[in-house]
């Protein structure tokens, strides 16, 4: 899988996505039950980088957060830590991704916001999240997605 699949995946629809291992998921060591849940319901799995996002770039990934009472505190959990990025590839991958999303938060989730893991539910949400991610990639390493080398 080249990194401009994990742009432009198999026809553009619901045959790529991409799952974020959170800063708790991370802290705790989940990242390889995260790859390995994924890559056990048969999708292509790859690691795209390391997220370290600033308050900026999660409030533009969550703009409705500014809005709402416990939106500063979900800000400050987001840009906490590392957040491991994987592209996703297969028939249905939003859909099945989301399955193991939900699987993975009723093991491990310690609260609503301390849930281990993310993936975007609809086409739209995945392009919103993906060129959001791209801003964070490029200001941390100068990487873009049509780069060969690994960030």
């Amino acid at each position: 899988m080249s990194y401009s699949a994990f742009f432009h995946g198999p026809a553009g629809l619901a045959g790529s996505g991409h799952a974020l291992v959170k800063p708790d998921g991370v802290r705790r060591g989940l990242s390889g039950t995260v790859h390995s849940r994924l890559l056990d319901d048969g999708l292509e799995v790859q690691r795209v980088g390391t997220l370290w996002l600033t308050t900026d770039i999660a409030a533009r990934w969550y703009p409705d957060k500014l809005d709402e009472a416990d939106g500063p505190l979900t800000l400050e959990y987001l840009v906490s830590g590392p957040m491991l990025l994987l592209a996703v590839l297969g028939e249905d991958a939003l859909r099945r991704t989301g399955a193991v999303k939900r699987a993975i938060r009723a093991e491990f989730a310690t609260d609503e916001r301390h849930n281990v893991m993310h993936c975007p539910e609809t086409v739209g949400e995945r392009d919103h999240e993906r060129a959001v991610f791209v801003t964070a990639l490029r200001r941390r390493t100068g990487w873009t997605p049509w780069k060969a080398s690994t960030p």
